[in-house]
């Protein structure tokens, strides 16, 4: 006899059953009594022969629901959507009292319909499928989480991963997101455009601007090198002036003292030395001797 039946065999024997709880999962134990007060965690659990245990998960779950809704013009379009949640381990008990085992077709598969078909009401179907995708997805999961709140339940996210619209509401749609298309490019064409041609205008404004401060620059450069040449000609002109003054002193002044110190004996004496030295010279020459208005006699030197 294997194992399992010496098993079974001897819970019989004992009037005992056992519970398998995987990890992540907890379970309630419903007795001949009632429902049995001890939440049941990971592990094996004796319960008794006639006892029935409900094994919960109590992991991240997610259900995917298609949504047949209503848009504010009455258009009918399919959602494809997404939801995740977890039950809150600790209040297993109370989830079981409240809602029962069924509590997603219960609680939550209702409120994520009734919660879409509100929110969509409130859209038109372009805007649904382009810009209010993410506003959509917000306003539902709010609304589910104000109506499971204390239910023992927690929200995690709602997604709308796909939206189908009636054939002709979809091709409007992709025609006229075709049209704003164009023209965002056409705008953009056209900023791009002015903001090329102002560039080139400040450019062109800079660029004469530094051409008139190169001009008077250049213009104050050339009165500043006039205004030198000018001051440089006119000193070396007193400088000439000044000199040619000193000069004229210098010539007036030795005069002066030339005539104050030359004497009737310096002449006389000055006339007799170069006599002197003129009869030194081997070449024969005639000399006027005298002076002072009386006749010169001539003296015949070899």
């Amino acid at each position: 006899m294997n194992r399992t039946v010496v098993a079974a065999l001897a819970l019989l024997a004992t009037g005992c059953a056992y519970v398998d709880v995987p990890p992540g999962h907890v379970a309630v134990n419903w007795t001949l009594n009632g429902m049995d007060p001890k939440i049941y965690k990971e592990g094996e659990w004796n319960i008794g022969y006639y006892d029935k245990a409900t094994v919960l998960d109590a992991r991240s779950q997610e259900r995917e629901e298609r949504l047949y809704v209503l848009t504010s013009n009455g258009e009918r379009i399919v959602l494809d959507a997404s939801i995740s949640y977890h039950i809150i381990a600790d209040q297993a008990l109370q989830l079981m009292e409240d809602e029962g085992i069924h509590y997603y077709s219960k609680l939550i598969g209702p409120v994520l319909r009734s919660q879409a078909r509100k929110v969509i009401g409130r859209y038109l179907p372009e805007e649904i499928y382009s810009t209010k995708r993410e506003a959509i997805e917000r306003e539902i999961r709010e609304g589910i989480e104000d109506r499971i709140k204390n239910h023992h339940l927690v929200l995690e996210a709602v997604l709308i991963r796909d939206i189908t619209l009636p054939a002709e509401i979809q091709q409007a749609i992709n025609d006229k997101l075709q049209a704003e298309q164009q023209s965002l490019k056409q705008k953009y064409l056209l900023d791009t455009a002015r903001q090329v041609a102002e560039r080139q205008k400040l450019e062109a404004q800079a660029e004469a601007e530094r051409a008139r401060i190169k001009a008077q620059a250049d213009a104050e450069d050339a009165q500043i090198a006039a205004q030198g040449e000018a001051e440089q000609i006119r000193i070396r002109a007193k400088a000439q002036a000044d000199a040619k003054e000193v000069t004229a002193k210098a010539t007036s002044e030795a005069e002066r003292l030339i005539q104050q110190h030359l004497t009737a004996q310096v002449l006389e004496w000055d006339r007799i030395k170069a006599t002197s030295d003129l009869s030194d010279s081997p070449n024969s020459k005639v000399v006027v001797l005298g002076g002072g208005g009386k006749a010169a006699p001539l003296m015949q030197l070899p």
